[in-house]
């Protein structure tokens, strides 16, 4: 393994995904209309890696840490492109590097679709600057909060506004927005069972805090605004809650909210990406903390995912998905016999199961007829 990973040491990364995904583009007859674009984080416990710093996290840990960035098809999520990045760099400034790998390679006509996180005025001028659509969440600033604040005042939670998707029910308003000089719409999103969620989970660590304070103990730095002395500041609390489940995402064309919701929120395609990656892939228990092998041992974890995105791709039409393909091919194997007394050599594969059998046919029709010698 690490004589692999030191063979792709000084390999131009870039290029070699670009001539993949071209290759698969025209293998699987792919036409994106879109891609979806989001950054994970990698933990490490000592501090010799140099890619490796402290910087900002969605968990909060305050540990070294480095960066992945990944590209994946919107309708099939099939990897297009990924890169490593320091670890305090923060999420918006990612994403320039890949527009510009997109640019290069002529990619255009596409909607990118990203988080929040990875938003910036900046990356929105320059994504529709070099021809592409952007679908993006925003972040609740001061300008967005009174625009949210106007909605409310329509009684949003009803019927009239309601947006259901297979896991989740949206209230959704859209109105026309810019952003930096670009004209688009503005859709402010309310999910009130996690609003519900959000206000349970903070009485609770409110209610832990103020025992803990009877107790002369040190509470949660973020909890703070909400305890006056030893009673609850309702002010603060109340302020709080107005944006509990409100997501508010912003569109360079018109299209009906439930769309917009849809093309947006769809992107968990890109979480169940990182789910792979880092559990059935194990990308995560890096061993290395050399720069060039911590970068090889990231790209063989994403060929080794795009591997299983064209297994699934094949796959779809049965509903079976690549880890239980895998699984299912695992009692299949050949036995290789050899006459002691005329020296000829015989091969034989194991009966196949219907299921191996539709497996293999699905991902290629000649495995199949080689496999059944």
């Amino acid at each position: 393994m690490v004589e692999a990973i030191d063979s792709l040491d000084g390999m131009d990364g870039d290029q070699v995904q670009e001539r993949i995904f071209s290759r698969l583009k025209e293998a699987l007859t792919l036409s994106p209309s879109g891609y979806l674009y989001d950054i994970t984080n990698i933990y490490f416990y000592g501090v010799c890696c140099p890619l490796a710093k402290k910087g900002q996290n969605a968990e909060g840990r305050n540990q070294p840490q480095i960066q992945i960035g990944l590209a994946i098809t919107k309708e099939d999520g099939i990897p297009l492109f990924h890169k490593v990045f320091e670890g305090n760099i923060f999420d918006s400034k990612t994403l320039p590097d890949i527009l510009l790998h997109l640019k290069q390679h002529q990619i255009k006509t596409v909607c990118m679709v990203w988080e929040r996180g990875v938003s910036s005025k900046l990356n929105i001028r320059e994504a529709k600057g070099m021809g592409f659509e952007v679908l993006c969440g925003l972040a609740l600033q001061t300008g967005l909060k009174k625009v949210v604040d106007k909605v409310w005042e329509e009684d949003i939670v009803s019927l009239k506004y309601r947006v259901r998707l297979r896991s989740a029910t949206f209230y959704v308003k859209k109105q026309r927005h810019e952003v930096e000089g670009l004209r688009g719409h503005l859709a402010v999103c309310v999910n009130e069972k996690q609003r519900q969620a959000i206000r349970e989970r903070r009485y609770d660590e409110i209610d832990q805090a103020l025992k803990l304070l009877q107790e002369k103990k040190t509470i949660k730095a973020g909890l703070r605004k909400y305890i006056k002395g030893n009673k609850i500041n309702q002010g603060a609390l109340q302020l709080a809650e107005r944006y509990d489940g409100v997501s508010v995402i912003f569109f360079t064309q018109n299209l009906r909210a439930e769309e917009m919701v849809k093309g947006y929120f769809g992107k968990d395609r890109l979480e169940k990406s990182f789910w792979c990656l880092k559990s059935f892939l194990e990308m995560d228990k890096v061993r290395f903390w050399l720069a060039n092998r911590v970068r090889g041992h990231i790209f063989i974890c994403y060929l080794a995912y795009l591997l299983l995105s064209v297994l699934e791709y094949r796959l779809k039409e049965s509903g079976m998905s690549a880890a239980d393909a895998l699984e299912t091919m695992e009692s299949m194997y050949k036995v290789y016999l050899t006459d002691p007394k005329s020296k000829n050599k015989f091969v034989k594969t194991v009966t196949l199961s219907k299921k191996q059998e539709e497996i293999l046919k699905k991902v290629n029709p000649l495995l199949l007829s080689k496999c059944s010698v």
